[in-house]
């Protein structure tokens, strides 16, 4: 057994197959404007493509090095590694490198606030290098334009010698020749031929071309705006740096210089760091030197004044320990020596000064503050190249250096203190030592102190001049900081404009603008279209015939032998009338039939559908009577070609001694056996009046000769005088024009169909259009009516 809910799956999805269909339809009835559009958004595209210049993005990866501070030198005794490895910071690089100080580095260096252009008839093109035949220069560079605006010429070459230049905007045009100083707008310049120009230099003549020119710091901002720089992995140390421009030599050119300035940059630093050490190293050899000459002296003197030779050291084992005690003091004082000079050369140098670095110290808090401090005072120093003392990132580093200089003074003096800490400790167990050699001469404890004095001297000396040699070597050492990785490459193919994205939004483009208009003209379209948009919402109402549009200028009355469609819908109509009267009462006194045809409102073509209707009617052979009782406006003298005047409804109800047969005009259209009466004279009352038993009488009276009746009432939005007599109605046709009804009207029909104010109610659907999905197609394909030529391919909807 088939199951009731399987059925009703397959019937909604059938529904929404349908609904779909209808709404893919409805938009392709309108195909001719979505070619349009397609055609006239794709060809804006081709010539947007063919007139916009290609911007290419060329991209070069370096890899920052990590940090130096020299050579590694521990092949003496003594010595420290002096290649210090340390973390980069790629977002410090990022910095630099899209700085605006190494930015102007590049552009006074390429001249980029100079550009020369190939003028074409719809774009120009940008020459670079050697692709540009001539060189513009300044003859006296405290003229050079500064303004921010951009200065721009035309250069027409008349001949190999002779050109034309001309400012477009100030209308300044003057003839000179090549190499002959010009004085254009106030700014004396000179042309020359490019000597590396890879091209003709013989072709000029008729060319034209353009030379553009903006300050130093326009050009600046321009060229960081394009720069971009980015680190290639989240724990990569290499920084893709990439720039965009019309000209791929041109931007290969840009980023050699900037990566050039870079690693220039990096080593300057290192250099001025090396530089202060070194100069420090030396200042404390000078002192070193006046001490260990006045120790030597010291022991000369000593051994002369009391004529002493070499004692042998017969106290060896005795002096064992104190000589370790003593090597342990000379390491403390060096590094006390160290610190309090260290200390007086921060307390005495200005507040700006770079701080010497790595002298031996050996105390990593002071190394880590002083390579920190002095890379705050080179950030402060290129900050200052580019803004004032009054910049808040400025003022903000100032707190940063004092604070790193209050920090370092605090740690050397704590370090100061644990070493003489150490050096009391040290110095009480030497003590310890000398009570047990007490017995050795005087004279030899004299020359050990001196002696000890002398070692102590010496082995800072040479501790110094080390440290002199390294910073020698690091400040001649011109290593580069960064390493290239990829030197710059321009993609074959341009970022802009992108010709398969453009071309492709160019089509959705075109199908997407008449796609919207219809959307919103569908949107906002209230009228009826269609059976089923009454189905939808008044399902339970039978529609009994459509009817296409009539498209003459005059009214339409359809004669026996007419095949046209309107014709035949009027015949089907008449079938479904028969339909609609089934279950009628078959005792009834009488078999004539009262059709009332009646509309929401006014032009939905009421009065066209009870005429034609009554006409099929007499074509069947059927006594007809049509009557006009839309007594307010009536419209069926007007059809028929007759006078209003004539006595009709209205006269026939207000006047007793006016029967039906007065008021019956016979044969009222040639050649159709048609009777009418005419709705009369308008009365001031037309409710009341037809509410009267004469109406009554009157349709009493035309059943006892007539088949069918067919009464034009008036509009139920309107009026009432409809809803009043609809009792006397066997059928009611209620009429709605396709295009023309309000959808907004329906809920008033479904009132009165669910309140059955109007008896055995159906709809007659007007006006249908002959073409689209919304078709009236009677006919087609069957050979019947006029309409009987063969459906072309392009209208499949």
């Amino acid at each position: 057994m088939e199951n009731p809910n399987t059925t009703h799956i397959n019937s909604t999805q059938e529904d929404n197959t349908e609904d779909l269909k209808k709404i893919v339809l409805q938009y392709l009835k309108y195909w001719p404007w979505f070619l349009v559009c397609i055609v006239i958004s794709v060809a804006v595209a081709f010539i947007y493509l063919r007139y916009t210049s290609n911007v290419y993005q060329t991209n070069a990866q370096i890899k920052v090095l990590k940090e130096q501070s020299g050579l590694d030198l521990t092949g003496l005794e003594g010595a420290a590694p002096l290649l210090d490895m340390s973390k980069v910071n790629l977002e410090n690089e990022k910095e630099i490198l899209n700085s605006r100080r190494l930015a102007k580095k590049v552009v006074e260096n390429l001249e980029l606030s100079k550009r020369y252009f190939l003028s074409g008839n719809f774009k120009s093109s940008e020459l670079w290098g050697d692709e540009r035949p001539f060189t513009i220069s300044w003859i006296d560079k405290e003229f050079v334009p500064e303004s921010d605006s951009i200065a721009s010429y035309a250069i027409e070459f008349e001949s190999l010698s002779e050109f034309e230049i001309r400012n477009k905007e100030t209308e300044v045009s003057k003839k000179y020749t090549v190499g002959e100083p010009m004085l254009i707008d106030g700014y004396p310049m000179m042309l020359n031929f490019n000597p590396r120009f890879e091209g003709d230099i013989t072709q000029l003549a008729g060319n034209e071309y353009a030379f553009s020119y903006v300050s130093t710091p326009k050009a600046v901002t321009s060229l960081t705006k394009q720069l971009t720089v980015e680190p290639l992995g989240d724990r990569s140390e290499i920084l893709d740096v990439s720039i965009q421009g019309q000209n791929e030599s041109k931007n290969e050119a840009i980023l050699n210089s900037l990566i050039e300035q870079f690693n220039s940059d990096g080593v300057e630093d290192n250099r001025l760091i090396a530089k202060s050490t070194e100069e420090f190293v030396i200042k404390r050899l000078n002192y070193l030197v006046d001490e260990l000459d006045t120790v030597e002296s010291g022991l000369a003197n000593f051994k002369s004044k009391n004529d002493l030779v070499e004692i042998e050291n017969n106290a060896e084992v005795l002096f064992t320990k104190s000589t370790q005690a003593e090597l342990r003091v000379y390491e403390i004082s060096t590094q006390l020596s160290l610190t309090k000079n260290f200390k007086e050369e921060l307390l005495e140098q200005e507040e700006y000064d770079l701080l010497p670095a790595r002298i031996g110290i050996d105390n990593d808090n002071i190394n880590s503050f002083t390579e920190t401090y002095n890379d705050k005072i080179l950030e402060r120093e290129r900050l200052l190249i580019s803004s004032t003392n009054e910049n808040p990132a400025l003022i903000e580093l100032n707190k940063i250096i004092k604070q790193l200089r209050n920090n370092i003074l605090n740690t050397i003096n704590n370090y100061i203190k644990s070493l003489e800490i150490s050096l009391s400790e040290v110095k009480r167990r030497e003590q310890e030592f000398d009570i047990n050699i007490g017995q050795l001469p005087e004279q030899e404890k004299q020359i050990r102190i001196i002696r000890r004095q002398q070692e102590v001297k010496e082995r800072l000396y040479l501790f110094l001049l080390q440290k002199r040699e390294e910073a020698a070597l690091s400040y001649a050492i011109t290593s580069p900081i960064i390493k290239v990785v990829d030197f710059p490459y321009t993609q074959p193919e341009p970022v802009s404009p992108k010709s398969s994205i453009i071309l492709l939004a160019s089509l959705i483009i075109g199908l997407v603008v008449p796609f919207g208009i219809l959307y919103i003209f569908f949107l906002f379209d209230t009228k009826i279209k269609s059976k089923d948009q009454i189905k939808a919402f008044l399902p339970n109402l039978p529609v009994v015939a459509e009817v296409p549009q009539y498209k003459g200028k005059e009214n339409k009355i359809i004669m026996p032998n007419d095949r046209s469609s309107v014709a035949e819908a009027f015949r089907i109509m008449r079938t479904n009338l028969n339909f609609m009267n089934l279950g009628k009462d078959e005792a009834s006194a009488s078999n004539s039939e009262v059709v009332f045809v009646t509309s929401t409102t006014k032009g939905e073509g009421k009065t066209f559908v009870a005429i034609n209707l009554a006409s099929s009617l007499v074509a069947a052979k059927k006594k007809t009577l049509l009557i006009g009782c839309d007594i307010r406006n009536p419209q069926v003298h007007n059809y028929l070609n007759l006078s209003k005047d004539k006595l009709g409804v209205t006269n026939y109800l207000y006047d007793n001694s006016i029967t039906a047969k007065d008021i019956i005009i016979k044969d009222s259209v040639e050649g159709l056996n048609l009777d009418v009466i005419l709705s009369g004279d308008i009365p001031p009352n037309p409710a009341e009046m037809l509410m009267t038993s004469r109406f009554s009488e009157l349709l009493e009276e035309a059943k006892q000769t007539y088949d069918y009746i067919i009464v034009d009432t008036a509009p139920t939005i309107l009026v009432t005088d409809t809803i009043l007599i609809s009792k006397y109605a066997d059928t009611t046709l209620y009429i709605m024009r396709s295009g023309y009804t309000d959808t907004r009207l329906l809920p008033h029909v479904r009132d009165i169909y669910e309140q059955k104010k109007l008896n055995n109610m159906g709809v007659v659907i007007n006006g249908l259009d002959e073409s689209g999905i919304n078709a009236y197609n009677y006919g087609y394909g069957y050979g019947y009516g006029e309409s009987q030529e063969k459906k072309r391919a392009w209208k499949f909807w």
